[in-house]
């Protein structure tokens, strides 16, 4: 299921419930009391919260090394900062103490990868940069500007690839493993509903309130059906196909030639193995749209034979009458 799905169907699935509460509560007692406003709803508050903020996000192989190559690209920089550090500390013009500035923290997240970590430490160590004189005392012993700025562009390269508004477009499996407990919970909640409404329906033997009360059947109250596109078919040489068996008669059938110089026709028969002897041609690139009833021929059976040399395409569609 998409993410963006996922509170939607929880909704329509919480709609359903509510509908027929009183008689599922009674069938499950599990369900009543405060399950539906302090653990349900609740499930569902949590999603909606993650999904609208930024989260860390799972990383495939490529983008890990991509990250922890930002990570190692700080090392350099710490070590040149470390140095100054020093040198500042000796002639007092920077007053904090070198473990203050948290260089050790910084290493070791950057040693293990650990990007949480990594950036905690960031944040600390430029908020000691920024107290008190020490940005002027670094830039008089010549760790300058630019230098400063390489540190937040190492840490921005790794921290912006890892944490992101989550795209909804994506599967469960695109979160991380935290996140993808708050929504599985939320998930096991709704189906342990459904399969109570299901239970419930079947022991009053309600045949509708059987088919309502199923996953598919709530995901299709609010996620359409795609429409249906034309399709091309193939055709060989002398050869015919049975594209449509029993066609309704106020359906609309288009039939569109897409091999030039093919030689097309299309004709009703009672077999799927005949032959058009003769019927409607078609034209190179021009639709022809025709119901049942406007086709030559006897039979259910929507034949379409190439009676040229070569394989030939006819792109077809049905419009429902």
């Amino acid at each position: 299921m998409k993410l963006s799905n996922v509170i939607t169907f929880s909704l329509a699935t919480q709609a359903l419930f509510d509908s027929i509460k009183t008689a599922v509560i009674v069938f499950n007692p599990l369900l009543g009391g405060t399950f539906e406003t302090l653990i349900w709803v609740a499930q569902m508050t949590a999603v909606s919260n993650m999904l609208s903020t930024g989260n860390l996000i799972l990383l495939n192989k490529a983008d890990t090394v991509t990250r922890n190559n930002f990570m190692l690209s700080m090392r350099p920089i710490l070590k040149n900062m470390e140095f100054k550090i020093e040198l500042c500390i000796a002639n007092g013009t920077i007053t904090d103490s070198l473990s203050s500035f948290g260089l050790g923290a910084l290493r070791e997240s950057i040693n293990k990868f650990a990007i949480s970590d990594f950036h905690l430490a960031y944040v600390s160590l430029m908020a000691r940069i920024a107290a008190g004189g020490n940005t002027a005392a670094l830039n008089t012993a010549g760790f300058l500007a630019p230098n400063i700025t390489s540190i937040t562009t190492a840490h921005n390269g790794a921290w912006n690839m890892s944490i992101t508004k989550i795209d909804l477009t994506l599967g469960i499996k695109g979160l991380s493993q935290a996140n993808q407990v708050i929504v599985k919970a939320l998930l096991k909640t709704d189906r342990m509903v459904i399969k109570s409404m299901h239970a419930y329906a079947e022991s009053i033997v309600n045949a509708d309130l059987v088919k309502m009360t199923t996953e598919p059947a709530i995901l299709k109250t609010f996620e359409p059906t795609q429409p249906k596109k034309p399709r091309n078919r193939h055709i060989a040489e002398n050869t015919s196909i049975c594209w449509l068996s029993a066609p309704v008669a106020r359906d609309k059938m288009q039939f569109t030639l897409m091999t030039e110089g093919a030689l097309a026709y299309v004709c009703r028969m009672n077999s799927k193995t005949g032959v058009c002897s003769a019927g409607i041609p078609l034209v190179y690139g021009e639709m022809v749209e025709l119901k049942k009833a406007d086709i030559p021929g006897v039979g259910d059976c929507i034949i379409i034979s190439n009676h040229g040399a070569g394989k030939m395409v006819v792109k077809v569609f049905v419009i429902k009458g």
